[in-house]
């Protein structure tokens, strides 16, 4: 075998070898659980979605939770559906909760708006409701298992600067 190729072939082998080295692995995931209060009060049957901001990864791996009558949320990351979220920084959507099966249909609207009416400490702001508008940003830290949102109704923050 002359020069060049053995010096390909070298290369090659090289090249071969640190393949495996950069494969990038799934994010890791940690425990996440914590409170929504909107001015100062729980704010409950909403929902809470962290976004991870993860170059390379997807959607699969976003947390979601709903908040009970105290305001407390669990997360549940979308990827293998195991609890908590990504390690990282996170965008943070808090929004009402999908509208419940049985006031989907038509006549059911009237009972759907008394639903809507039983919600306390509503309407929740549209600005935590979009991604470009949200100005809830967490940081998720492995070992740190509760995180705490403090919306207020204050003036509404259409665009940010990040």
């Amino acid at each position: 075998m002359n020069v060049k190729k053995r010096s390909f072939a070298c290369l090659c082998l090289i090249g071969a070898a640190l393949l495996p080295g950069c494969a990038k692995g799934p994010p890791v995931v940690t425990e996440a659980e914590g409170r929504v209060l909107l001015d100062g009060r729980p704010l409950s049957s909403a929902s809470v979605q962290f976004i991870p901001q993860l170059d390379g990864y997807g959607a699969e791996w976003n947390s979601i939770g709903s908040t009970d009558a105290d305001g407390k949320f669990q997360l549940q990351c979308a990827s293998k559906n195991q609890p908590g979220a990504v390690v990282g920084a996170h965008w943070v959507l808090v929004t009402e909760m999908p509208i419940p099966g049985e006031y989907r249909s038509q006549e059911n609207q009237s009972r759907y708006e008394k639903y809507l009416n039983s919600l306390v400490n509503r309407p929740i702001p549209a600005q935590y409701g979009e991604i470009r508008t949200t100005p809830l940003k967490v940081e998720v830290k492995k070992g740190q298992k509760n995180y705490e949102l403090m919306l207020t109704r204050g003036p509404v923050n259409p665009t940010r600067a990040d």
